[in-house]
Formats: structure tokens, sequence, C-alpha cells
């Protein structure tokens, strides 16, 4: 199983920046983050996963909030996935791919600044499932006490 951190990049004002993706049957958006490197705290994946992805280097860590378990497809294979997420607060800024893998930059698409009401009304395809929802939550009363399931 893969292990994933990734950040939930949320302003004061209610926007969350998410990244699209392409995938085998269409497009994503998702927080950025990535793979948990062998003996790294899930917290230090976060930061350095955020900051390759975004080009933002001075954000910092808060609570986890959610755990997620998928499936996605590399090879034509099926991986089994564990991510968790974490609160990074901040402000806006002006995202950069600049820093991503070639792998990950291959399948990158763009970075956008969501406000959570257009996430519940979009049609688009958001990993979890349950975002708006969950960022709702967060957005009203903060992280939860203990990571809660994201649903797929």
């Amino acid at each position: 199983m893969q292990e994933s951190a990734r950040g939930v990049l949320l302003t004061l004002s209610g926007l969350v920046l998410l990244m699209k993706v392409s995938t085998p049957t269409g497009h994503l958006w998702i927080t950025p983050g990535g793979r948990i490197r062998p003996g790294e705290d899930p917290a230090v994946a976060a930061i350095r996963e955020v900051g390759e992805e975004t080009g933002c280097h001075n954000l910092t860590v808060g609570a986890e909030v959610w755990i997620r378990h998928g499936t996605y497809f590399a090879g034509g294979k099926p991986l089994f996935e564990r991510e968790r997420f974490f609160m990074m607060p901040t402000e806006p800024f002006e995202p950069s791919a600049s820093g991503m893998e070639p792998q990950e930059s291959n399948r990158h698409q763009g970075f956008r600044w969501w406000a959570i009401e257009e996430i519940a009304s979009s049609p688009e395809a958001f990993v979890p499932r349950r975002l708006a929802e969950l960022l709702k939550n967060l957005d009203q009363f903060g992280p939860p006490p203990s990571p809660l399931d994201s649903g797929e």
C-alpha cells in the first residue's frame, strides 16, 4: 500500500487550492501532495510534497484532518493508497508546477483556487468525492479531534 500526505490549503475566506490532474478516465481535482518516503514523518512529507507541487515553501502544517483509502492505476495495475490530509492555513498565492517530477507534470493540467460553494455546485470530479462537505465542516468547525475517514 502506498502512503501519501496531502495539504488542505484553505484560506480564511474559504478558498482552497486544488490541482487538476489527468487520469485514464478523464480528469480530477485533488489537493496537492504525494508519496511519503520510507521513514519520513507524514507531516514533513506533506510540507515537502506541497512545496514541490505548488512552489510555496513557507507553509506550516496543522492538524491531520482526514484519511482516505483509495485505488489508482499506474502502468495499468491497480495500486492501493492511504492518503493523510493536513491543514495548511494560507493566503492565496500564485502556484507554480516548476518543482514537479516529470511523472507529475505529465498529469498536471493546472491549479485553481476554489470557493467551497463552487465545489459543492460543480459538475467536476473531486477527490475525495465528499470534498465540499468535508471543507464546509472544516471551515465552520475547524479541525476534528482526530482524522475523519473522507470516503472514496
